[in-house]
């Protein structure tokens, strides 16, 4: 994957099909510890100690006609990559938290790409889910939740294109007030 919003949507489709009716991601920088922390958190069927072990090899899957299953592999090894680690709570019917850190200015760091596109994209295919977002920069902290997104009368009156368009619009605001800046990955001035 070329950018870390790639593995924040392939981690949220998990949530998606462990059956999750809400997620909530969490993007976190801080310049001054040189983290990078992104978490997901669903409220899906979660998963044992067993299946938290497998969730980690390539070689295994859970979905139908497919052999290898990359999502937390790859994400582990991106995060690997420039010092950072992935860590995975999760039991039986209690959901499921990933925990992925990066070392903010690492040369290896990939980009953390189109996040308010990764969240419409994620929000377009999963309606029916509640997500929640958060983003904590060197400004302050934007939040969102897709439920509280839009006014009773825009759901009314605008399709979903409009209603997507708006999303990504207010996405991209409250990100910059919080001192969000797209970056190239690694060293970061």
């Amino acid at each position: 994957m070329v950018d870390i919003s790639l593995h924040l949507l392939d981690l949220m489709q998990n949530s998606a099909r462990a059956q999750a009716t809400e997620v909530a991601l969490e993007v976190a920088e801080d310049r001054e510890r040189d983290t990078l922390t992104v978490t997901v958190t669903d409220n899906g069927k979660g998963m044992d100690d067993e299946e938290k072990r497998l969730a980690l090899d390539p070689f295994y899957t859970t979905k139908q006609g497919k052999k290898v299953g990359l999502g937390l592999p790859l994400v582990m090894q991106a995060a690997r990559m420039c010092g950072g680690d992935v860590k995975v709570e999760s039991g039986p019917g209690s959901g499921t938290k990933v925990q992925v850190t990066f070392s903010l200015s690492h040369l290896d760091r990939q980009p953390l790409g189109d996040i308010p596109a990764t969240l419409v994209s994620f929000m377009a295919g999963n309606p029916d889910i509640e997500l929640s977002f958060s983003y904590v920069g060197e400004k302050g902290t934007f939040h969102m939740t897709s439920s509280r997104l839009f006014s009773k009368r825009e759901k009314e009156t605008l399709g979903q294109i409009a209603l997507l368009s708006l999303a990504e619009e207010r996405l991209r605001a409250g990100l910059a007030r919080a001192g969000f800046r797209p970056d190239g990955g690694g060293v970061i001035g």
